[in-house]
């Protein structure tokens, strides 16, 4: 079974410039690997054009997808639309049923649907909504781009729009262990086991609070379960033969 790989472009001044917490890659990050896609890469970059359609141009063909989130708002220094058509050679334009998708918004909560607002149904000619029922503004794909938000509760619900679409059946099996030893105690016994058993992946991360209180050992793998219990097992056997 192939593995999906994605990249996580975060677009935004507000993000470099420490303004504004980025809380959206824990929510992509999750969804991802519960649905058997790795997110291999993330990068954070301004909201500068020439800057997006770089990234967009060295990334398009090293993963399966890739995710941007922030920059399709109504202000002028949204530019992500605009730069993802110059990348892809794509007339910039007004996308009617986003525009419709505004209009059904505005109308609802009795606000005007000014120029600024509709600059938020332009983008890749070609491209499909990603809806968005929580402020009507959608998000957009084009090719192997999934263009989001940049409100975490709108990526959340871009998320799942975004996986109906790709219908992934992939799935992470994944296990963990929790250990009063250090890292520097099992590295041997981890890497040993990662080793032996064949398509998974062990992580070791401290337990720290206030301080070190062990670590938690995961283990996954996208397509080979039974060697996911066969490493944990070796591993719990290791750990109870170190004094």
């Amino acid at each position: 079974m192939k593995l999906k790989r994605a990249i996580l472009i975060i677009i935004g001044n507000e993000i470099l410039s420490g303004r504004t917490k980025d809380k959206n890659i824990f929510i992509i990050s999750k969804k991802l690997f519960a649905n058997g896609i790795l997110l291999e890469k993330v990068t954070v970059i301004p909201d500068i054009i020439k800057i997006i359609k770089k990234e967009i141009l060295e990334n398009k063909l090293k993963f399966d997808y890739i995710i941007t989130t922030g920059g399709i708002g109504p202000t002028h220094d949204d530019v992500t639309a605009e730069s993802i058509s110059l990348a892809l050679k794509k007339k910039y334009c007004l996308n009617n049923d986003a525009l419709n998708e505004l209009k059904k918004y505005y109308k609802k909560i009795k606000s005007d649907l000014t120029d600024a607002r509709k600059k938020m149904a332009f983008m890749p000619k070609g491209s499909k909504l990603i809806k968005n029922k929580l402020t009507g503004a959608p998000g957009f794909n084009i090719e192997n781009i999934y263009v989001f938000a940049g409100i975490p509760s709108i990526v959340d619900i871009m998320m799942d729009e975004f996986l109906k679409t790709i219908k992934i059946k992939n799935k992470f099996f994944n296990s963990k262990i929790k250990t009063k030893f250090h890292e520097s105690q099992i590295a041997h016994i981890l890497k040993y086991a990662e080793n032996k058993y064949k398509d998974i992946n062990i992580g070791s991360y401290p337990i720290f609070d206030g301080k070190p209180k062990g670590v938690e050992i995961v283990i996954n793998s996208l397509n080979n379960e039974k060697n996911v219990i066969k490493a944990k097992n070796y591993i719990k056997r290791e750990l109870n033969n170190i004094n």
